[in-house]
């Protein structure tokens, strides 16, 4: 299946025709984060639903935020190669992102009692798995400073917190800001800034001199129930928790980037959705 997609003069758009980008940019880029912040922008200044604000506490104003969780991850700044756990001073609020993935196979990186001091002075960025790593780069491109992650977060193995932490999984993901959802991630260690599927398409009427705007016939890549309702992440069983609870959700996938609120479903390539 095709779809015509326009360029950048929109003086000639039609109102049937859809506008957006025949190339996606690369996973990570400044143009790729540009394009989640003005989703997240959007949905901050224009959408008042419910469903698209914070739950956890019916007190709050729209403005407000959420009680934190009980430890997050400080991820400081774009070239600080360090980030912090932190545990938090109880009934404080702010904002914080929550990621979901699939642990893997492997032994899991994740907090320990006999680790928990080394982590709260701080990891450096090369320890930790390339998932992580993803997640701490979008949360600093968002402007946000606190990364939740379950394995980091909550404390594992023997004398863990687990019991007490699970029961208040349903604050973290509905009070999250927003949640990563690493649909391309096979595990913690292979991450989901990924190259993606490369989408075919062709000009018909670009220009040599570079004046006015290029329509183009492209391969249709929209397809939000197969990329990520019927993909391998969906199938972990605690993700169908995770998913009902956020309020908005960017879903990284091998063929592009998708959001996910109130509203709605938007795409990479500009398509939008309703529910």
């Amino acid at each position: 299946m095709l779809t015509v997609i326009t360029g950048i003069d929109t003086r000639t758009r039609a109102l049937d025709v859809q506008i957006g980008l025949p190339e996606l940019p690369e996973a990570g880029t400044d143009l790729h984060f540009g394009l989640i912040r003005g989703w997240l922008d959007d949905c901050d200044t224009t959408h008042f639903k419910p469903m698209c604000r914070s739950s956890t506490n019916t007190k709050l104003t729209l403005n407000a935020s959420p009680k934190l969780p009980t430890r997050l991850i400080h991820v400081g700044r774009n070239g600080e190669d360090v980030v912090r756990l932190q545990e938090t001073r109880t009934e404080s609020n702010g904002d914080w992102i929550a990621l979901s993935y699939r642990w893997g196979d492997f032994p899991p990186f994740s907090t320990t009692r006999k680790n928990l001091a080394r982590h709260i002075a701080g990891m450096t960025l090369a320890t930790l798995p390339r998932t992580f790593q993803d997640a701490i780069k979008v949360t600093r491109a968002l402007g946000k400073h606190y990364l939740w992650i379950d394995s980091i977060c909550i404390i594992q193995g023997e004398d863990s917190d687990f019991s007490f932490e699970s029961k208040r999984m349903e604050d973290v993901y509905s009070g999250a800001y927003c949640v990563l959802a690493a649909s391309c991630a096979t595990d913690q260690r292979s991450g989901f800034l990924l190259p993606r599927v490369g989408r075919k398409y062709v000009a018909l009427n670009s220009t040599t001199d570079g004046k006015g705007g290029a329509i183009y016939v492209c391969s249709m890549i929209e397809d939000f129930r197969g990329h990520v309702l019927q993909g391998a992440l969906h199938k972990r069983g605690w993700v169908l928790q995770e998913h009902a609870l956020a309020r908005r959700t960017v879903f990284f996938t091998e063929h592009q980037t998708y959001w996910e609120c109130g509203h709605g479903v938007r795409c990479e390539t500009m398509v939008k959705m309703r529910k």
